[in-house]
């Protein structure tokens, strides 16, 4: 399992191609909006000491650029920093880059009226990117609820509202390698791709469990806002949902309150969410992989479904890459990989998907709602 040759590594900026790196990190991540990553290039000092002007001036900090490794694309972005440090012995420069959508990240939401009202999720989102360049791939079907009122909150940045519109209605924002905004329903994955046997595709790893983050029940409270067609102790009646992880052998419980217009199925699916999301904090797969893409040569992908065989530690299961990161240095270049249950990231309904029952994740999560039935072992 030696790293294998290195792989193409090409940055575009300014129309010019540039590829001899000391160093080159990129990582992305299904819980950050925006990839990000660093770059590394060097000179002997002496070549340095005579220089009128800076070398590579199309690399400075605001410019627009792609990366491409084993010839396919893996990130579009700005170089949020320039970084140089020089002797009599050696000159090196340090890049520093994020995905488009880091304008999302930085910017604080700028609403005329600081509300939306009776629109679904994907339209509140459009109107929260207008005049931003990362444009919006909405890939959630149209099957979002109207919500009657979403306020922005004063000071939150556009990340933050877009993330609070599309949680409370199923939905997940990500950056996409054009770095576009792509809008898809929780539950939704890359497909499926090979499987990855301890041995055989990989040597390197870790198997984590942490029972910290999860609990047993998970307790999501609301409230309606009121309509014409919905008022009084209709939109008063605090309605609640709730999950449970029979992972977790005793009691420990967690209550979080949501804000917009809920509903007790709604509050249930995201009740579903939070125990999902913990999971994914809870039980994570680690694999180091000597090559960037896959045997089918296409890049590892975050949210692609791999079935995972570490007999040692039990564990046989499919699993979805929550992150990757590539990094290639002066003779080795690697790919780390990040697995979570294939249900981390699920919608929340109950019906949809049932529980992998591997050992990393037991059977048996029960969600119920006001006036429903209840079950589980502290039910």
């Amino acid at each position: 399992m030696a790293n294998e040759a290195m792989g193409s590594c090409v940055i575009e900026v300014g129309g010019q191609q540039f590829q001899n790196f000391t160093k080159m990190h990129a990582e992305r991540s299904k819980d950050n909006m925006t990839c990000s990553g660093t770059i590394e290039l060097s000179w002997p000092g002496s070549e340095m000491m005579g220089a009128t002007s800076m070398p590579v001036q199309q690399l400075i900090d605001g410019a627009k650029g792609t990366l491409r490794l084993d010839g396919q694309l893996a990130a579009t972005f700005r170089i949020d920093k320039r970084t140089s440090k020089g002797s009599a012995d050696s000159y090196s420069l340090t890049l520093n880059y994020r995905g488009l959508t880091a304008a999302l990240v930085d910017s604080q939401a700028d609403h005329p009226s600081g509300q939306e009202n009776k629109k679904k999720a994907p339209d509140i989102i459009k109107k929260l990117m207008e005049g931003y360049e990362p444009q919006l791939k909405d890939k959630s079907g149209g099957s979002s609820k109207v919500q009657e009122r979403f306020i922005i909150q004063e000071g939150e940045s556009v990340e933050r509202a877009i993330r609070r519109c599309g949680r409370e209605f199923g939905l997940l924002a990500t950056e996409d390698e054009e770095g576009n905004l792509v809008l898809q329903k929780r539950g939704d994955d890359e497909g499926n791709g090979q499987p990855l046997i301890l041995g055989q595709n990989f040597t390197e790893w870790t198997t984590s469990r942490d029972i910290t983050p999860r609990a047993s029940k998970v307790k999501v409270r609301g409230s309606s806002i009121p309509t014409d067609e919905k008022y009084g102790k209709v939109a008063e009646a605090d309605p609640f949902g709730e999950a449970k992880d029979t992972y977790v052998p005793f009691k420990k419980e967690t209550r979080i309150f949501v804000d917009s217009d809920q509903d007790k199925d709604t509050l249930k699916d995201r009740a579903k969410q939070e125990v999902n999301r913990r999971k994914a904090q809870g039980l994570m797969v680690s694999l180091t992989m000597s090559t960037w893409s896959d045997d089918g040569g296409t890049l590892w992908k975050v949210g692609k479904i791999h079935h995972i065989t570490i007999p040692v530690d039990n564990v046989d299961d499919d699993l979805q890459i929550k992150s990757v990161s590539f990094d290639l240095e002066a003779e080795t270049r690697e790919a780390s990989l990040e697995f979570v249950d294939k249900e981390a990231y699920g919608s929340g309904d109950s019906a949809s998907k049932k529980d992998s029952g591997s050992a990393l994740v037991n059977k048996g999560d029960t969600i119920f709602n006001k006036g429903g039935t209840e079950g589980g072992p502290f039910a």
